[in-house]
């Protein structure tokens, strides 16, 4: 099975949700700016299975996906976007670039999600990076990220998630309080026995929240919110997200930045 598995596709499953994602995008964007978002840019982008979403959900959006690898675009082009139609696939620009060297195309919303922009490890870099995302916005442009931190994200650990016919195991091999550098992989394990190991490493700086604000601000972005997302009694999440004062540490959390520009 393991021999037979698409690794594009299990990361898809695995990791993302782009439909979900979209709306709050949409609904922060409008919350911030008063008006509807139509120009979006996904860095890291990879299969730009976010992209499509964006364009899917609105008939005057466009959308630009920018990432380093071609062979992942191209995959996501010919599995994704053009099997959805030329209308979609018209409205979507993938660009194999430097997501710091995108040129002068200007939009109302970038993203990076996946904590794609960890892989800048020095604050040289990662300010670099959100001053070039700074200028590719409009006027009214906002920019939204999302942050993993709580005392479990900062030591090694190991984290099964059953999907049905595979197994999506994300592991933090590595954590050095010094530096704040992690060594993550996933893993994917199926039924008949195989695996794909390492089908995925990421060599990272876990950015704090502090650092992250600090950041986008001298960067140029004019204010930083934190969106945090609500709960049942369950502890399961609710899809509705709350802008607070104040949060206590927790073991693990996930949470949205989004910057206005």
């Amino acid at each position: 099975m393991a021999q037979r598995a698409d690794v594009h596709a299990l990361y898809e499953r695995a990791v993302q949700d782009p439909p979900t994602d979209v709306k709050f995008f949409a609904k922060t964007y409008r919350r911030l700016r008063d008006h509807e978002p139509l120009s979006m840019r996904e860095d890291f982008c990879g299969t730009a299975a976010l992209c499509l979403a964006w364009v899917r959900a609105g008939a005057d959006r466009t959308a630009i996906g920018v990432d380093l690898s071609q062979e992942t675009m191209d995959w996501g082009r010919t599995n994704r976007i053009e099997p959805a139609g030329g209308d979609l696939a018209d409205r979507i620009e993938l660009r194999c670039a430097d997501v710091r060297e995108v040129g002068k195309t200007k939009v109302d919303l970038t993203c990076a999600l996946n904590f794609s922009y960890c892989t800048f490890k020095t604050r040289a870099a990662l300010l670099e990076y959100f001053t070039a995302v700074h200028e590719g916005l409009n006027r009214d442009g906002v920019f939204i990220l999302d942050l993993l931190g709580g005392s479990e994200s900062m030591g090694e650990d190991v984290t099964d998630n059953d999907l049905g016919d595979f197994v999506y195991r994300w592991e933090q091999a590595r954590f050095n309080i010094i530096t704040h550098e992690i060594l993550c992989y996933i893993h994917f394990l199926f039924p008949d026995g195989s695996k794909l190991e390492r089908a995925y490493s990421y060599d990272w700086r876990l950015w704090t929240a502090p650092e992250l604000r600090e950041l986008l601000l001298e960067a140029g972005f004019s204010k930083v919110h934190f969106f945090w997302e609500k709960t049942d009694r369950r502890g399961d999440g609710t899809g509705v997200f709350f802008e607070p004062d104040y949060v206590e540490n927790q073991d693990l959390w996930w949470t949205f930045m989004a910057a206005e520009r």
